[in-house]
């Protein structure tokens, strides 16, 4: 998956595991932006959690273990 900075517009790579990885760090902590740093400016960018699961269209949340 390919996406621009918001601020300087350089290309940022995110690749499939990097994506699982994002959506589940998503979901453990209840977050609706991952953030990523561009390599060129420095600067955070959020990717919402819908652009995500665009990269991973198979992806399932993990089942939560009952107490």
């Amino acid at each position: 998956m390919q996406i621009h900075c918001t601020y300087c517009g350089a290309p940022l790579n995110i690749s499939r595991k990097v994506a699982e990885a994002a959506l589940e760090k998503l979901y453990a902590e209840d977050l609706a932006y991952y953030e990523v740093r561009c390599p060129k400016c420095r600067k955070m960018n959020k990717i919402p959690r819908e652009v995500l699961l665009r990269a991973v269209p198979n992806w399932k949340p993990p089942a939560q273990a009952e107490d």
